[in-house]
């Protein structure tokens, strides 16, 4: 892709990363994988809410929280508003910001760029309230406890 690659990374630290159950959602919205990356900054992560959902909050450098692992995608700006569709940006489930995250290249030369990511509109005063939760990283045993989205009641967004 030849894009405007500043204006359209995105960086996917839950569901939306490859071999998890919406990376159908990331292909559909065109993405091409560039690396996987880390947040520059520590964020509290966690599964929460009815669907364990992973949820990263907008708490940069947070008491007990961790650079966050995930995969660094090039998104063009249809993608990204299917992303923003997706995420429930227009709805209140989720909003997109700008964060700093770092790759490492195969030349192992590392690489620190700035990046869309989503994060979570949930209450996050009791979300933070027990650093405990905080994961660095949604793998496949935080997978066990998450229920995909075809899974869900029709009405689940509405709960």
């Amino acid at each position: 892709m030849n894009l405007h690659p500043e204006n359209n990374l995105v960086f996917s630290y839950g569901t939306l990363k490859r071999g998890f159950p919406n990376y159908s959602t990331m292909m559909g919205a065109r993405a091409s994988y560039i690396a996987d990356a880390s947040t520059k900054f520590k964020y509290p992560l966690l599964l929460a809410g009815s669907w364990n959902a992973p949820f990263m909050i907008d708490c940069k450098n947070y008491p007990n929280s961790h650079k966050i692992k995930g995969e660094l995608f090039e998104v063009d700006e249809k993608g990204i508003l299917a992303l923003d569709e997706f995420e429930g940006v227009n709805q209140g489930y989720y909003k997109r910001l700008k964060i700093e995250i770092a790759y490492t290249t195969e030349q192992e030369q590392i690489i620190s760029k700035v990046a869309w990511c989503y994060f979570s509109y949930e209450s996050s005063a009791e979300l933070l309230a027990d650093s405990s939760r905080f994961i660095s990283f949604f793998g496949k045993e935080a997978l066990k406890k998450y229920t995909p989205v075809h899974l869900r009641p029709a009405d689940w967004r509405d709960r």
